[in-house]
């Protein structure tokens, strides 16, 4: 079976489910219950989630009643066990494919990082940050901008990062991989739905806490705290409030090489007229740098909610969630930057670089040279961020009669970022760099310095300082309707309608202390005044122990005491470019859908239509040529999306589901903007496209699942996705005017800019298959064990054209073929532990080819061994060890040069995290 899977392409897919449905359905119809559709769809509507409670009632076939102590009319069921049990519970009675990852009691999360527990789940990788911290997640080969995500209904404002918001927050996470016609549109790859505790899912009072402290290997130590209370009247009134608030301090080291070009995109001229073609075809990194990042951050998480229920028909849930993001994150970059000028001994230079004084060229690429007179810096950005998300939300369950249900909704959100860059630079001009690839390992060293010891030798270069104020303000109504019939084979009618209305604003300021500054005077302090160094190691490089560094609290009092930059004419700034980066988007979507929920004998059925008209408003100013002028653009849409989904159980634990939808991603409201960013050193930029329209894709599933056990699932799925109208990112050449690096004043360049444009088409293929049970084939206490193993296989083609006309295929950016998931687990209720192992197949960073130049930039197969215990010390009280990253994995990536050879891009060191817990209930 799985061989014939894997080589289904998505006609065949398509047909399967196609065949299936036609068989089922006229093999007749049977008299059935409305209640378990209108059941499922009114308890999701008014946020019962259903995750440290469950009624007798609830065992499905195959799965048996899971273990619990008896309260009352509930029973409460912990425990890493019982919570995978509940998670198999949910995905059992969905129709549609999805995935489902529950507490294992209230305020404990699987994992310290919600990206790092859905990583778990099969079909999801994730990409980390530079420290290493699970940040964003890709859903079957789809990077994270076509994923939606919501929490308690509304639309999740901070994104995809999920890093701002503590798992303990959160309840339960809902993983739909194929969309019915209520799911708001949104998600080509699915949607990620996150409850927060609801009281009435809690019985009685409920207190818990947690507090701990993680560890990282240069000797920090972060406070996490959490705490909930919970107090249900009798399933009459409820209230749950939660908080939460963790210190991050990490830190990584890095070697980075490249991005990798043709050499003579950088060389002089008089080197093009007469250089030997094998050395301008060849690639040569266009810099080469030490990295060392830290990142401090303090995070702050608060949820309410609030539940009544005044009558036996009428439910109310009130949900409130804060969260605020504040820290700094520092880049530390000494550097040799071979693209572009090159300087000499007389201070004079010429355009582009001079051929170097010996090179090896091997497979197209200059594989080891040394170049003279190259410039050699420090580069110290500091980067100060503040991101503030609140969002509140009001859903009813309102059932007028036995037959009808009412779930109106309404929600607001609100996201504010301030984003701010610090960049000190200073610099030796005239050394001679020496650099050699060895594998994946780049090494390189200056004449000039050993990038440790010698400041005073670093001089003045410039200071730059950014600004950008976002705001996102989201109004949501809702009205959904379900009508239940006692119709032999059709069990409900949902329809309903949605409107929103959501603008984002951006304010940006730019400002320069630039050579030649009258506050610089005649000869600028050097970096020797403001300098400072930081452990550096990177395994199996060679590099120094220590790398110069600057301090950021030395800066302002040695070159601009008692001055801020951004209000300050010493500072050079120019208001055009500021109204570049300066827009307005206003985004407002009128949706409507019906859905027909049938329930034929062994077979569930939904099937509907979801109709769409968006419309935008975008204004800001744009750069046309060398010129900037207002921009004023709207647009509007309209997508028709259909959705069918079916369930058939073959036995009684054994069923198949096959699906059939037309999805959409819309453009992200930034792409939308006309704003404009140029980075004059490496002379690139980017900027957005308001014409823009949606993504579409068809999509299809054929899975099999088999409960052969309670807790156990063996389960093969095979997926499809043709997706139309690609939005690309695009590399254009053209002439614009920008302040220039050392100076400040206005300079007319080439700039080769990335920007979106919607392209040609994608083709997403792939099959996910998994089993997990625990072993309760072996005898004794060995039965406590347990193991969940997942594969995910997933192809993919993405026909971009190039602003020349031409065209180049190449896999979707954040997507690995092959990915896979390892868990062993003990529980014997008083103690559980877990090993858990994440790895992925070799990708295409999201970021490759605006960034590199044209290059493909991949990153390296990567694996990641976690592990955590817990053990209950006392009747109320439980101790915990979580280790991150225990095997110290590096990350490595590499760029994929014109002659197809791998050339080493970044060697990155992550750190080995501990964080200890613990967790007082009552």
């Amino acid at each position: 079976m799985g061989k014939v899977l894997k080589k289904a392409d998505s006609g065949t897919v398509r047909r399967a489910a196609a065949w299936l449905l036609i068989g089922t359905a006229l093999s007749g119809f049977g008299a059935t219950s409305a209640m378990a559709q209108t059941a499922t769809d009114t308890a999701a509507a008014a946020g019962q989630t259903n995750i440290s409670a469950s009624r007798t009632s609830d065992a499905v076939p195959g799965l048996g009643t899971m273990d619990a102590t008896s309260q009352g009319a509930d029973i409460v069921v912990t425990g890493l066990r019982a919570g995978l049990e509940r998670s198999l519970v949910d995905k059992r009675r969905a129709v549609n494919v999805e995935d489902v990852i529950s507490a294992e009691d209230i305020g404990k999360f699987p994992d310290n990082n919600l990206a790092e527990s859905l990583q778990r789940v099969p079909g999801i990788t994730i990409d980390r940050s530079v420290t290493g911290e699970g940040q964003t997640i890709n859903l079957r080969g789809m990077g994270p901008g076509f994923t939606r995500s919501e929490i308690n209904g509304g639309t999740a404002l901070n994104g995809f990062d999920f890093s701002v918001l503590a798992p303990e927050l959160f309840s339960k996470i809902i993983v739909e991989k194929s969309p019915t016609a209520k799911t708001v549109e949104g998600g080509i790859a699915g949607t990620i739905k996150e409850e927060t505790p609801k009281p009435f899912d809690i019985p009685g009072t409920r207190f818990t806490a947690t507090a701990g402290l993680t560890l990282g290997q240069a000797g920090e130590k972060d406070p996490r705290i959490f705490a909930l209370f919970s107090k249900n009247w009798g399933g009459k009134f409820g209230i749950a409030i939660a908080g939460a608030y963790s210190r991050t301090d990490f830190r990584s080291n890095e070697i980075d090489f490249g991005p990798w070009g043709a050499f003579r995109n950088v060389a002089s001229a008089d080197v093009v007229a007469s250089a030997p073609e094998d050395l301008l075809n060849a690639a040569t990194p266009r810099t080469s740098a030490f990295y060392s990042y830290r990142q401090k951050r303090d995070n702050y998480g608060l949820t309410a909610s609030v539940q009544a229920q005044p009558s036996d028909a009428l439910q109310l849930t009130a949900d409130f969630i804060y969260a605020r993001k504040t820290g700094v994150e520092m880049d530390d970059r000494p550097d040799a930057p071979i693209e572009g000028t090159t300087f000499y001994p007389d201070g004079s230079n010429s355009a582009g670089n001079q051929a170097p004084s010996s090179y090896t060229i091997t497979d197209g690429a200059v594989t080891s040279a040394t170049f003279d007179n190259i410039q050699n810096r420090v580069g110290y950005s500091y980067q100060p961020q503040k991101d503030t998300v609140y969002q509140a939300s009001l859903r009813a369950n309102w059932q007028p009669t036995d037959h009808l249900t009412v779930t109106p909704g309404f929600s607001y959100a609100h996201q504010k970022t301030l984003a701010e860059l610090d960049l000190y630079s200073f610099a030796i001009n005239g050394a001679d760099i020496t650099y050699t690839v060895d594998g994946d390992v780049p090494h390189f060293s200056s004449s000039a310095t050993d990038f440790m010891s010698n400041p005073e030798d670093f001089k003045y270069n410039v200071f730059i300082f950014d600004r950008a104020i976002n705001t996102i303000d989201e109004y949501v109504g809702r009205l959904d309707f379900t009508r239940a019939f006692d119709v032999p084979g059709l069990d409900s009618v949902q329809w309903g309608m949605r409107y929103t209305n959501r603008t984002s604003t951006q304010s940006s300021q730019n400002v320069g202390l630039y050579q030649g500054a009258a506050l610089l005077g005649t000869n600028p302090p050097d970096l020797s005044s403001v300098s400072t160094t930081l452990p550096f190691y990177v395994g199996g490089a060679d590099a120094p122990s220590r790398i110069l560094s600057v301090d950021p609290n030395k800066v302002a009092s040695v070159y601009y005491p008692g001055l801020d930059p951004f209000n300050s004419d010493q500072f050079y700034d120019d208001p055009t470019y500021d109204a570049l980066q300066s827009f307005k988007v206003l985004e407002q979507t009128y949706a409507g859908y019906v859905q027909a929920n049938f329930d034929v004998g062994n077979l569930k059925l939904n099937a509907g239509v979801r109709i769409v008209s968006t419309s935008t408003h975008s204004t800001g100013t744009q750069l046309l040529g060398t010129e900037a002028s207002p921009v004023d653009t709207r647009g509007n849409y309209t997508n028709f999306l259909p959705a069918l989904n079916a369930r058939y159980e073959l036995t009684p634990n054994l069923l198949i589901r096959a699906t059939y939808s037309r999805a959409m991603t819309r453009p992200t409201l930034s792409q939308l903007s006309p704003s404009v960013v140029i980075n004059s050193g490496p002379r690139t930029g980017t900027r957005g496209n308001p014409d823009l329209k949606p993504y579409l894709a068809d999509q299809q599933d054929l899975g099999f699942e088999w409960y052969f056990h309670r807790g156990s699932l063996l389960t093969v799925t095979a997926f499809a996705k043709e997706i139309g109208s690609l939005i690309s990112e695009t590399v254009v050449d053209e002439e614009a005017t920008f302040p220039d690096q050392v100076t400040g004043q206005p300079t007319t360049g080439v700039i080769a800019f990335t920007q979106p444009t919607n392209g040609d088409s994608a083709t997403v293929k792939g099959i996910e298959a998994g089993v997990q049970t625990p072993f309760y084939f072996l005898p004794g206490a060995l039965s406590n064990f347990g193991g969940i193993l997942n594969y995910t296989y997933a192809s993919s083609k993405s026909t971009t054209r190039s602003a020349d006309g031409t065209t180049r295929t190449t896999p979707l950016p954040g997507l690995s073929k092959n990915s896979a998931n390892a868990v062993l687990y003990y529980d014997n209720g008083g103690f559980d532990a877990r090993l858990a192992y994440a790895w992925r197949s070799t990708y295409l960073r999201a970021d490759a080819v605006g960034a590199q130049f044209g290059a493909e930039r991949y990153i390296r197969s990567y694996g990641q061994l976690d592990f955590s215990m817990h053990l209950n010390v006392l009747k109320n009280f439980e101790l915990g060890l979580n280790v991150n990253n225990l095997l110290d994995t590096q990350r490595k990536e590499y760029i994929l040069v014109d002659s197809g050879s791998e050339m080493p891009a970044s060697l990155l060191e992550q750190e080995r995290r501990f964080v200890i817990t613990g967790r007082l209930v009552f």
